[in-house]
């Protein structure tokens, strides 16, 4: 039993800390792409357009205190690039694909 209970807990909470990084910056990425694409319909540098770029921050500290990262000068490039590549990726997916209102017409 204690063996599934060490396989539980490193899967929960890996030890290697290249794990962690890549556990975070993945979250990260999945955590920003919603936001991307809710800010794609948005006119650049309007109220809403910063409000969803700067809505996930508090998530993404969250994320990186439950991984016990602190934020250093060598993680930081991978935590950033991961939060723009999110942001990115979902503001291109709603260019591909925008959100259309389907209202019926009576």
């Amino acid at each position: 039993m204690t063996g599934f209970l060490n396989i539980l807990l490193f899967q929960l909470y890996p030890e290697e800390l290249w794990i962690r990084v890549l556990l975070t910056c993945l979250a990260t990425f999945a955590v920003n792409l919603p936001f991307g694409y809710m800010r794609g319909k948005f006119r650049k540098l309007s109220f809403w357009w910063f409000f969803f770029i700067h809505l996930p921050v508090p998530l993404i500290i969250l994320i990186r205190k439950f991984f016990g990262l602190s934020l250093t000068w060598e993680l930081a490039p991978f935590l950033i690039g991961s939060f723009f590549l999110g942001q990115f990726v979902g503001r291109k997916i709603y260019s591909k694909w925008p959100w259309k209102d389907t209202k019926t017409s009576a």
